[in-house]
């Protein structure tokens, strides 16, 4: 085991390595300063893997950006810039180009690239991939285990997107609740994706032991609209994150008026009760839909 400490004009990056070899692994986390979970869930990793057997190499950094961490910030104060739009960065640009660039750097060479984010404190866990264009995404979304996936639009300058693109790793994003407002922590379900990370990590051979597919992931289309609130009023959730709902169920009311579902959609964020204001966020939702091959043109960089 062994703690790697990176320092590079002003860029702090900490991170765990343990083990040797290949399969190989590099697991990121806070790369959006507040979205925290997945920070903490790396951290859980970690202290899990300590009582495995290693057969590769894992290394992790939880907190990959460390200034806009302690301002609690999704942007680091220096240039509010948003990290994840902007890998592979440069080596002389601002403080968060650079930042993209050495995290780029430290993340080359692995198998296998895993980015743990956050969906805001009233969201859901659910995995991110362009699956319907890459062939091995089908497979790393089953082994980690989370029921949803939802298919990404392609953003390019996401480290995951990237990883895939330019260097050819297998890379996986999932999201977590929890994060903004404030770097919350949703506890229970970074104890839930420590645990599938850790199967996920047997399947692909870099942890001694046995872990099959899972058969319950349901792939889901690309984010569709958020529903908007039409006026001021009391909204009242019909349903909790993460449900599955069919066409016309009502999802929400705020005062007498119904909000219902437009097609069959998985809720991957919905607030509780509370006052909502017109144009506010009633919740966020994708289509029950599997986008087959070829349906999702690649988006190029710039």
């Amino acid at each position: 085991m062994e703690v790697i400490e990176r320092f590079q004009e002003g860029i702090e990056l900490k991170g765990y390595r343990i083990g040797d070899g290949h399969p190989s692994i590099v697991i990121t986390g806070g790369i959006h300063g507040d979205e925290q979970t997945g920070s903490y869930t790396a951290e859980l990793v970690w202290k899990k893997l300590q009582n495995e057997t290693l057969l590769g190499e894992v290394v992790i950094y939880p907190v990959c950006n460390m200034s806009a961490a302690k301002t609690r910030q999704r942007r680091a104060p220096e240039d509010n810039l948003d990290l994840n739009r902007i890998f592979p960065g440069t080596p002389d640009g601002s403080y968060s180009q650079r930042l993209a660039n050495r995290i780029w750097q430290v993340t080359e060479g692995f198998d296998y690239l895993l980015d743990l984010h956050c969906c805001g404190l009233y969201g859901s866990t659910y995995s991110m991939h362009c699956y319907s264009y890459y062939d091995f995404a089908e497979e790393l979304c089953r082994a980690i285990g989370v029921k949803t996936v939802i298919h990404s639009k392609g953003t390019r300058g996401q480290l995951y997107i990237e990883a895939c693109e330019e260097r050819n790793q297998k890379g996986l994003l999932i999201e977590m609740p929890g994060g903004q407002p404030g770097g919350v922590i949703n506890e229970a379900a970074a104890e839930e994706l420590a645990d599938q990370i850790i199967g996920y990590l047997k399947y692909i051979g870099i942890v001694r032991g046995s872990a099959g597919l899972s058969k319950e992931v349901c792939f889901c289309g690309c984010f569709d609209k958020e529903i908007k609130a039409p006026f001021d009023g009391i909204c009242r959730p019909s349903v909790t994150p993460g449900t599955y709902v069919k066409e016309g169920e009502v999802i929400a009311c705020i005062n007498d008026f119904e909000f219902k579902a437009p097609y069959d959609a998985v809720i991957t964020g919905m607030p509780p009760m509370r006052f909502i204001f017109e144009g506010d966020s009633v919740a966020r939702y994708a289509p029950l839909a599997t986008i087959p091959k070829g349906a999702v043109t690649r988006k190029k960089r710039g």
